[in-house]
């Protein structure tokens, strides 16, 4: 009892943290940015450029996947079913990286992965291939990174899955060198159709989460601890780092804060265990809590591939302020976790704030909740947004001659894809989105 009576003073505290590291420069990496350069930029997402691809044994190519759409958003809930026997999942990335460590966020898989890396989309089996990790158990990197990190400057990564039993897969995580910080969200000088970039599978709702380091939000306050650093695991790339809510009633449990007012119309959000409870989210502002439509509850574990962009405008930003009581405040979102589940998300009519807090109210009394990732969307679509990093220098320039790869000098390389017949697209409604669709490839 004793710290939720501090908890005002301290969000206050958190929030004006917060406000400091926002109102520093983008660019100086060196002060306000610098504490959280420990948190590397997941590089195996649409925003930035990355497409997913299977190979297609009777073709000898690799084809478009409707993985893709799942396992490249930035959407903890939103899964896809990965094949079951051998299969070669290639993941071609815009540009070269250096790779360090990998990882995947799935449930009720059984199996085996080997992981490949090379200059070229080959088939697999190609000498070309560099192996980065062998018959690696998937248990063993369900959400946590690998214990044997790698170092290998490659352009694609080809997985290769050996699976007896699957369920869903939600993400992919490959990281290089580069924090997620170092990046920012820019509006496109042209529109593009993600179409052409990616194939018939992506899903342009989903695709960026505002909640993120590298849309420089921060997570200004968590009830349960005082490392402000610590706090930002819930809004980092990683699905292995958690930080803990603590019940309460009129105090905010978690205030993630906005680099400025945003209109939200979804929130997913991963917990550790099998949790019980509510846990609701409010959209503060200046006006305090704004009202919005009771959201649903979205429990599906599969979704379906959407092809189809939509541009919405953006809300004009406006300078954040916050209230340190939730006492009058409605909920723009409940997401209900019945033991069954660690994730849990919710479609609701947009709402705005620059502030998205959180308060816990678990089933029984006094248990806290194990908060992995919580993400939250906008309007924002692949169309006319991309992701960028904050300089392009010599930072990305790399001497192959290191490691022995004659980078340039190849013939060029047939095309990487195939383009599947057109399918009738699917259009989400809102709310809700994902929609409750169970189905697989097979």
């Amino acid at each position: 009892m004793k710290r939720f009576m501090k908890i005002q003073s301290a969000v206050l505290l958190a929030l004006f943290a917060a406000s400091v590291v926002h109102g520093a420069s983008d660019n100086d990496t060196d002060s306000a940015f610098k504490p959280l350069q420990v948190y590397p930029k997941n590089l195996a997402r649409q925003h930035l450029g990355a497409n997913m691809l299977v190979f297609n044994e009777s073709k000898q190519a690799y084809v478009p996947t409707e993985a893709a759409a799942a396992w490249l958003d930035d959407d903890v809930a939103t899964g896809w079913p990965a094949m079951t026997g051998k299969q070669h999942y290639l993941v071609a990335l815009a540009e070269p990286q250096l790779l360090t460590n990998f990882c995947i966020s799935e449930r009720t898989a059984k199996g085996t992965i080997s992981i490949y890396a090379g200059d070229e989309a080959a088939s697999p089996g190609a000498k070309s291939w560099a192996l980065l990790a062998k018959d690696v158990n998937v248990d063993s990197i369900n959400q946590k990174l690998m214990d044997h990190a790698f170092s290998r400057f490659a352009k694609y990564l080809l997985i290769e899955t050996n699976l007896s039993e699957s369920g869903p897969w939600y993400s992919v995580y490959i990281y290089g060198e580069k924090p997620a910080v170092a990046y920012h969200l820019q509006q496109r000088a042209q529109p593009v159709d993600p179409r052409a970039l990616f194939g018939p599978y992506s899903n342009p709702q989903t695709a960026f989460s505002l909640s993120s380091l590298y849309a420089h939000s921060r997570v200004a306050f968590v009830n349960t601890a005082d490392n402000a650093t610590a706090w930002q695991k819930v809004i980092d790339d990683n699905p292995e780092t958690e930080a803990s809510i603590a019940p309460s009633k009129d105090q905010p449990g978690l205030v993630i804060r906005y680099d400025s007012q945003r209109s939200i119309q979804r929130i997913s959000v991963l917990a550790d265990g099998t949790p019980k409870g509510k846990l609701e989210f409010f959209l503060l502002n200046e006006n305090a809590a704004k009202p919005a439509q009771t959201a649903s509850n979205d429990s599906s574990q599969y979704i379906k591939a959407s092809n189809v962009i939509a541009a919405i405008p953006n809300n004009a930003p406006t300078m954040p302020t916050t209230s340190d009581s939730l006492s009058n405040a409605k909920p723009v979102a409940t997401i209900s976790f019945d033991g069954s589940s660690q994730r849990g998300s919710a479609d609701f009519t947009p709402a705005s704030g620059s502030q998205l807090v959180a308060r816990w109210t678990p089933e029984t009394a006094g248990q806290p909740l194990a908060v992995r990732e919580v993400n939250s969307f906008s309007d924002l679509a692949l169309n006319d947004h991309e992701l960028a990093p904050d300089s392009v220098g010599e930072d990305l320039a790399v001497d192959s001659s290191k490691d022995g790869k004659d980078m340039g000098g190849k013939e060029e390389l047939p095309p990487v894809g195939e383009v599947l017949p057109p399918k009738t697209p699917f259009i989400p409604g809102l709310p809700p989105f994902p929609p409750n669709v169970p189905f697989s490839p097979r």
